[in-house]
């Protein structure tokens, strides 16, 4: 047994406390907010279920998702995704993906070769193996290997969307690759579960296995003695443990790496900066329509997603709970300045695809730069190690790490990497 202490309850702190806890570890949370999950900590408004990220566990039923749910038995639910569903806006008309159920009709692409085309290049644009140059960007693959226009705008709002942010040009190929190449081997199931019932779930796990969850714990620094970490300093005093694993964004680890050795190990990492979108979230009191899942803007880069089809207990009965984001560009990631336009052009969007929605507004949440990962995915951008290399006993787990996947899967990926090697 080993005495673990974990600094921060986002969702893989909260994760890797549960995994530990079970196999038998004792294990402290201490965390400086009064309320758990981090950027995925749920809020509940007129009878509306939804967190401050993304309000739903929306994951290929892949590893290591899959071992998490049945080591820790979560009451996870599969079900098939509908790609008639997934629509795109073209020239202010809702239409068919042709990268989906109409992959050969869809009016995004004209011509049944440029169709085949389209396909062919999507294919080999996930599926390569990540060997780029390490300056290569999406948006730069892109222009070098598709010369079709409607195809190069298909296959750039789609990039978008798996990596949420606009700036191509900055992101990394190879990473690109990376987060996207699992997440199309194989057409199965989507997992659904509400982010309120995960955070639940995992408290009860790690309770239940003697583990103890601290708010409102703000840690100062780490105790690090002859080249290993034995604690944490909280409210000046020593709080000592054989491990330590931190779950905090990239801009808080400085605070914490005053340590010379941690410092010049770790500068490369904490200076980066994250990358943002722009959130709309609206509540209504009655469902405007259900043929729609998931709705990709081509030219006005907004993505709409129907959380009430996705995770039903979102929403109440007859409402509907839409999420909207706008990928926004590298210009418009420095600063509030996009927020007015971007809020106008939305609800523009809205008024074309959901006519009189304004009428039915229950609450709506307006985010103008909502983090999405710590450290961005770019061009000579690192990822945080999932281990120290300069003192023993020091890990790291969350988004920012060099964990895989999308949408919340370097989280999981980390927390079960992590916990194995403490195990």
């Amino acid at each position: 047994m080993k005495k673990v202490g974990i600094v921060g309850a986002g969702l893989a702190g909260l994760v890797t406390a549960a995994l530990l806890a079970k196999r038998g570890n004792q294990v402290v949370i201490m965390e400086r907010s009064p309320i758990l999950g981090g950027r995925s900590h749920v809020i509940s408004k007129n009878g509306f279920t939804m967190s401050y990220g993304a309000h739903a566990v929306l994951a290929p039923k892949q590893e290591p998702l899959r071992s998490i749910v049945r080591e820790l038995e979560l009451p996870m639910a599969y079900r098939k995704a509908s790609l008639s569903k997934f629509k795109l806006l073209m020239n202010d008309k809702v239409i068919s993906s042709p990268l989906g159920f109409g992959a050969l009709t869809s009016p995004a692409i004209t011509g049944l070769f440029n169709h085949m085309l389209c396909l062919k290049q999507f294919y080999r644009m996930v599926k390569q193996a990540p060997v780029f140059p390490q300056t290569m960007s999406v948006g730069q693959w892109i222009r070098d290997h598709v010369s079709n226009p409607e195809i190069a705008k298909v296959l750039s709002a789609y990039a978008a969307l798996s990596v949420y942010d606009g700036a191509l040009d900055l992101y990394s190929m190879n990473r690109f690759v990376e987060l996207t190449a699992r997440e199309y081997e194989k057409n199965e199931p989507l997992s659904y579960m509400g982010y309120d019932v995960l955070l639940e779930e995992l408290q009860k796990a790690i309770t239940k296995h003697g583990g103890s969850i601290l708010c409102g714990k703000l840690i100062s620094d780490l105790i690090v003695e002859a080249g290993q970490v034995k604690g944490v300093v909280c409210s000046g005093e020593r709080v000592e443990f054989d491990e330590v694993v931190l779950n905090i964004p990239p801009k808080e680890l400085s605070k914490l790496l005053s340590h010379p050795s941690l410092a010049d190990e770790f500068a490369g990492y904490a200076s980066q900066s994250a990358h943002y979108v722009f959130v709309y979230d609206l509540m209504l009191s009655k469902r405007l329509r259900g043929d729609i899942g998931n709705l990709l803007d081509l030219d006005g880069g907004f993505y709409v997603n129907d959380y009430g089809l996705n995770n039903p207990s979102s929403a109440p009965a007859g409402g509907q709970l839409l999420n909207g984001l706008k990928f926004l560009t590298e210009q418009e990631q420095l600063d509030d300045t996009h927020a007015k336009e971007s809020q106008t052009r939305f609800e523009a969007l809205l008024n074309k695809v959901y006519p009189g929605w304004d009428n039915y507004v229950v609450s709506k949440r307006i985010i103008n730069r909502a983090m999405v990962n710590g450290i961005a995915r770019r061009t000579n951008a690192k990822l945080l190690p999932l281990q120290s290399r300069a003192v023993r006993g020091l890990y790291l787990v969350g988004d920012s790490t060099e964990g895989s996947g999308a949408l919340g899967m370097p989280c999981y990926d980390s927390a079960k990497k992590v916990a194995d090697l403490l195990s």
